[in-house]
């Protein structure tokens, strides 16, 4: 005796939310459909609408989700304080790039 509808438990129990289709930017101050985010702003994101492993599944930080387009990008160079020259990173000690305002490059050493 076969049915025509097949019946599935697969996900039945899922407390998994869905995607929101947009997300509140932040930075711009808009929504923005869901592709205009980093994986990382999606994941931030659904842990202030769920999180299975905080206590009553929210957690207590509101993330501040920003787009990829008002998300601050990488530095690849500095400005050395001494010879005032705007130079790439590898011309700068590593010691010297944890405080950009003060940077000095290897050869004013």
């Amino acid at each position: 005796m076969s049915s025509s509808k097949t019946h599935s438990a697969q996900n039945a129990n899922s407390q998994e939310p869905k995607l929101p289709s947009v997300l509140f930017c932040y930075g711009c101050e808009k929504e923005k459909p869901i592709h205009s985010f980093s994986k990382t702003q999606i994941t931030k994101a659904m842990s202030n609408i769920h999180n299975r492993y905080a206590p009553k599944g929210r957690t207590t930080k509101r993330h501040h989700t920003t787009c990829k387009q008002c998300t601050p990008q990488q530095n690849t160079s500095l400005t050395c304080m001494v010879c005032t020259k705007t130079m790439p990173l590898d011309k700068f000690a590593k010691a010297q790039r944890k405080n950009a305002e003060k940077a000095r490059c290897i050869a004013s050493y």
